[in-house]
């Protein structure tokens, strides 16, 4: 399972996915469910850690992956 880094600010040079309130919000077929999102990175196996923070204060979260290969699995999944 990756841990969470929960230190601020959040680290430097790792590889950020950000999910936006509209796309959490959009009625649509692929709108998302963010607590499924970060279940599903709380229970996933990965390479290393990641950060989960609000994206400029009120535009969505987020995901910041120590490793590059997580962030590109996260975006296959959820992006």
């Amino acid at each position: 399972m990756m841990r969470k880094d929960v230190n601020w600010p959040p680290p430097e040079g790792w590889a950020e996915v950000v999910i936006t309130w509209k796309s959490i919000f959009d009625q649509t077929p692929k709108s998302l469910d963010i607590n499924k999102i970060i279940e599903w990175v709380d229970n996933t196996p990965g390479y290393g850690q990641y950060h989960l923070h609000g994206w400029k204060g009120d535009e969505g979260f987020a995901f910041r992956f120590e490793d590059s290969r997580d962030a590109t699995h996260f975006k296959l999944i959820w992006g």
